[in-house]
């Protein structure tokens, strides 16, 4: 950044005597209704997605007997192949043009898929061989990752920036989205192993719980793709003003070049493989506390701490900005780390750690969308480019990359480690691995998530940018001196 902007930041006639920033080219205010809304949305999400990765392992290892490996490879293959059609759906979003939006129709009308999808994952035939089970489970989630997800889930994402671009307002849609998914999170946890034994355990207890279970995803989701509204839509148009399509290999191209996206997208793959506590936490509730439903215990000192923190979180932000709010909570994540470390097996203590880790972890999980769609408007005021909805397609890629790899890693660290599947002990071997995934590899990631924070530094000149691209100048019209 050049003397030159720091001057004109410092004497930008857009700040009021509060030193507030005001910008001419905001969207109107959201209201609460259309925020809750949204954010119901990934509520929905998360009953296929948290669903799948906190119990798809334990469903297949002692309900269907495919191992732990080849589920975990299963998924990786999935989720690898999965972050390019990422690219190919953001494209697909930023060149759609319907009545209802860009977005909108992606998320409404992938939502029932998607939830049928989810019921059958869980829903293997008795009657198949081993072979065609592999099958059946390959086909069904690569369905459900590489197709109805990734088009609902880019689409959804993508709405934060479509819907508003106050930077307030997008902190607090990522706060309400992710409340409802910490919700979300919190009743899939807690109660789904009480669901499936009161429905009879077994195979007749999963199929009953992901009947209620497709319900739950399908119905948030098309109420987020019906009720919101797009108004921050950036258009590629010629000297008429008629709108062109944006190809493929000039977005992927202005994405790749931005060192901003760059940082974006590491942040997002390494927050998804950090989660692999999420799908440890029945077999360290089981086999390290000897007793399945002490899962519910672990999941609400996860959950509930970061539900209540993240409707304090766009004040905390607003305060102390993106970047200092992040890395004063990941201190305190790292902190609760080395206590859980020492007290791994000490339920009282190892609770109460999770508790300060969920509170460290919240000003995180409130920014990440904005962040993006931050990004994204630094792309298109820097190229000309819109790319509010690839921009999310990246992220989301590695999103989906960071997840894969985080399931696999659990699974191959299960086999490594000598996991006996329905085995009432297991090896001690075994338990060294649950206890590196529920702590050790979270904590190293945590570390990593620190030291790329300090390098997003954006902040700064964001709001003039904002106020040129309310003006026209972009790409080649923009001032290039603001970076």
């Amino acid at each position: 950044m050049t003397v030159e902007y720091l001057e004109r930041a410092k004497n930008n006639p857009l700040d009021d005597h509060k030193g507030k920033s005001i910008s001419q080219g905001e969207t109107p205010k959201l209201k609460m209704n259309e925020k809750l809304a949204f954010g119901i949305g990934d509520f929905g999400a998360n009953y296929s997605w948290t669903f799948i990765a906190s119990f798809l392992i334990i469903y297949m290892t002692d309900i269907v007997g495919i191992s732990a490996g080849i589920i975990g490879t299963i998924i990786l293959i999935s989720r690898i192949t999965d972050g390019f059609t990422d690219l190919f759906m953001g494209t697909v979003v930023d060149n759609t043009n319907t009545k209802m939006g860009k977005a909108r129709p992606w998320v409404f009308w992938t939502a029932p898929v998607l939830g049928l999808l989810t019921f059958m994952l869980f829903n293997v035939p008795g009657t198949l061989g081993q072979t065609e089970k592999i099958i059946y489970i390959s086909i069904v989630y690569f369905l459900i990752s590489t197709v109805f997800y990734t088009a609902n889930n880019v689409a959804y994402s993508s709405l934060t920036s479509f819907i508003t671009n106050s930077k307030k307002d997008r902190v607090s849609l990522g706060s309400i989205r992710f409340i409802f998914a910490q919700l979300a999170v919190l009743s899939i946890t807690t109660f789904t192993t009480f669901i499936v034994s009161a429905f009879g355990g077994g195979q007749q207890g999963w199929t009953a719980t992901t009947i209620i279970y497709a319900l739950l995803c399908a119905i948030p989701l098309m109420i987020a793709g019906w009720f919101v509204k797009e108004r921050n839509v950036a258009n590629r148009t010629d000297s008429k003003g008629t709108k062109k399509r944006v190809p493929f290999f000039l977005i992927m191209k202005v994405l790749l070049t931005n060192k901003y996206f760059i940082i974006t997208i590491t942040l997002y793959l390494l927050w998804y493989l950090r989660q692999t506590d999420n799908a440890m936490r029945i077999y360290y509730a089981t086999y390290i506390f000897d007793n399945a439903d002490i899962m519910a215990i672990l999941s609400l000192a996860t959950t509930l701490p970061a539900v209540i923190g993240l409707m304090f979180a766009p004040k905390i932000v607003e305060k102390w900005g993106i970047r200092n709010s992040i890395i004063a909570g990941l201190v305190i994540s790292l902190i609760s780390y080395v206590m859980m470390a020492v007290f791994s097996e000490n339920l009282t203590l190892l609770t109460i750690g999770l508790i300060i880790n969920a509170v460290g972890l919240v000003p995180f999980t409130a920014a990440l969308s904005a962040i993006v769609a931050d990004v994204g408007d630094l792309i298109y005021w820097k190229s000309g480019v819109p790319v509010q909805g690839s921009v999310f397609s990246l992220t989301s890629a590695g999103m989906k990359i960071g997840s894969g790899l985080q399931v696999a890693i659990v699974g191959w660290a299960l086999s490594m480690g000598g996991y006996i599947a329905g085995a009432n002990i297991q090896p001690e071997s075994a338990i060294i691995a649950m206890k590196a995934m529920q702590i050790y590899f979270p904590f190293l990631i945590v570390i990593i998530l620190m030291i790329i924070t300090f390098t997003l530094n954006y902040e700064k000149f964001i709001p003039a940018v904002k106020e040129e691209i309310h003006i026209g100048k972009v790409g080649e019209n923009r001032t290039k001196s603001l970076m």
